[in-house]
Order: C-alpha cells, then structure tokens, then sequence
C-alpha cells in the first residue's frame, strides 16, 4: 500500500477516491465529469459519495481522515499477519505434512530393517 491520503481501492467498480476529490474540486475534464456521473447513476454507493463530498467543503479534512484510515488499516493488517506467524513462519500448515511424512520414513525404515535382519 502506498502512504498517499487517498490510495486507490480495490472496489467492484474500480472507483479511485481521488477521482471523487478531483470532481468535487472541478479539477476534472467535462468529459471525466459525465463519465463519473453517468457511474453513479448506476451505483448507489458512488452517487451517495459524490453527495457527500460536494457537501462537505474541507476536503483538507477528508484527505487527513482517509490517510488516517488507511494508516489505522495497514497496522491491523500488519498485526494481524504478525499473529499469523508461527516460528517464524507463515502459517503452520507444512507442520502436519511434515510429520506425516517423517512417520512414514520411519515406518517405510523400520520394516526394511526388520525385513534385512530377519
């Protein structure tokens, strides 16, 4: 994840927040204009952004607090992977294969020892 206020999302429909700041702050061509537009018609949740930020006039504000989410998220995220580990090691999911594995080499020893010897 990069460390901008407004990182791109990965949503269903591709819609980048700083597209949604660029057109409340007419930044945007006429032509991205109705493009985003004619999206929210279509999505709801889009059109319920657009709204809210052409309501909200300290974008400043808005830039501050996605950062912050994005921050508080990557360290979840980094918490939760650290948890994860386990003697340093991803996950332990080898660790059954392993001894699986171990058992039958003894087993598979063990019998052609006993079959050498007797």
């Amino acid at each position: 994840m990069n460390d901008s206020p407004t990182h791109k999302q990965d949503q269903g429909n591709g819609v980048d927040p700083q597209e949604i700041l660029r057109y409340t702050s007419g930044q945007m061509s006429d032509e991205e204009a109705r493009r985003l537009e004619a999206r929210s018609l279509e999505d709801p949740f889009l059109a319920d952004a657009l709204e809210g930020m052409e309501q909200t006039a300290d974008t400043k504000r808005l830039e501050q607090l996605a950062y912050s989410l994005n921050q508080d998220l990557k360290r979840r995220l980094k918490k939760k992977r650290s948890k994860n580990k386990w003697i340093g090691f991803e996950t332990p999911i080898w660790w059954p294969w392993t001894i699986l594995i171990l058992l039958l080499l003894i087993t598979i020893a063990y019998l052609f020892i006993r079959k050498l010897g007797g």
